[in-house]
């Protein structure tokens, strides 16, 4: 998997470890200018139907329209962080294997790619992503796959569920999915937005499935497959 992905691939690899350049700050931009017309959308919302005070469960979180944007490879930088205020996290995903699993990601903010604001924590045995401040956040998720035996042999349809998990368990609230096959381009990519709801103790999950078991002519590109949120607004 090493050698598919090249030497690049590896987020922990001391030269990888460096500013992102300036053009990931526009690709920020974009998800701010999104986030800020979907949240528009929501308060219109509000504004007609009024607002209930009464705490909603995440799994009646506000699942807002897709986007007409993609998530780029490392969205977030130090500098464009700083254009906002609240938490956030950016995680890059660890296991590349194209398999039915709950994936692991990589989430040390010294990382190429990694951002992990104070208040969001992740856990590395539940593999799941703690979010310590209520609000509306803008959440997203991007997959990119490369065949690393060509041509590839598997066909099916690869689904990834973001899932937001409380006290009375889990409840997908995002779903990404490729179909690859024979005839699929060497490599093909995916991403999904949402604005949700989320409260403190939530813990969101990305699992994997698969239609047809492993396949083991795929894998993830790890720095270019990122899952993360951002808060747009206090409740």
């Amino acid at each position: 998997p090493d050698l598919a992905m090249g030497a690049n691939s590896d987020p922990e690899n001391p030269d990888h470890l460096s500013q992102a350049p300036a053009r990931t700050c526009r690709a920020l931009d974009w998800f701010l200018v999104t986030a800020i017309l979907l949240l528009a959308g929501v308060l219109a919302a509000y504004a007609v139907l009024g607002t209930n005070s009464a705490r909603l469960p995440a799994s009646e979180g506000l699942s807002a329209p897709r986007p007409p944007v993609q998530v780029r490879e490392n969205p977030l930088t130090s500098t464009c962080l700083s254009s906002f205020q609240g938490p956030y996290a950016q995680l890059v995903v660890k296991d590349v294997l194209v398999q039915n699993q709950t994936l692991s990601w990589y989430s040390h903010p010294h990382l190429s790619g990694v951002f992990l604001d104070s208040q969001m924590t992740y856990d590395t045995e539940k593999d799941e992503l703690k979010v310590g401040v209520s609000g509306l956040y803008f959440v997203y998720a991007r997959l990119k796959l490369n065949q690393v035996v060509v041509p590839a042999y598997s066909q099916g349809t690869v689904k990834v569920s973001v899932s937001v998990g409380q006290d009375f368990g889990h409840r997908a609230v995002l779903t990404l999915s490729l179909d690859v096959g024979p005839s699929s381009p060497f490599t093909v990519t995916t991403s999904e937005t949402s604005l949700l709801f989320l409260y403190p103790g939530d813990r969101l999950r990305l699992s994997m499935n698969t239609t047809a078991g492993d396949f083991q002519d795929w894998q993830l590109v790890s720095e270019a497959s990122t899952f993360g949120l951002f808060r747009v607004a206090a409740r």
